[in-house]
């Protein structure tokens, strides 16, 4: 997970693996609220979880970050978006 943080470009919201959902609901300890967790996504994941190819993530990105991600390329410094 830590790993997958680029700074100023994208981070990791929530994971959700491919495979079946967990408990259908989940007490958050924090606020004790319960919350859905049919969508079987974690949304506070460990900084020390390893992303697995068949994971989901929901990211947070800007448009310099999303170009990164749909195209593989990182962009010339000079084509900085700000």
């Amino acid at each position: 997970m830590h790993e997958a943080f680029r700074e100023n470009e994208w981070r990791v919201l929530s994971v959700g693996a491919a495979g079946p959902a967990a408990d259908p609901s989940f007490m958050d300890t924090l606020t004790g609220l319960r919350l859905d967790r049919r969508s079987g996504f974690d949304w506070r994941p460990a900084q020390g979880r390893v992303l697995r190819a068949a994971d989901q993530v929901v990211l947070a990105t800007t448009g310099r970050g999303l170009d990164i991600l749909m195209t593989g390329v990182q962009p010339h410094p000079s084509d900085r978006r700000d």
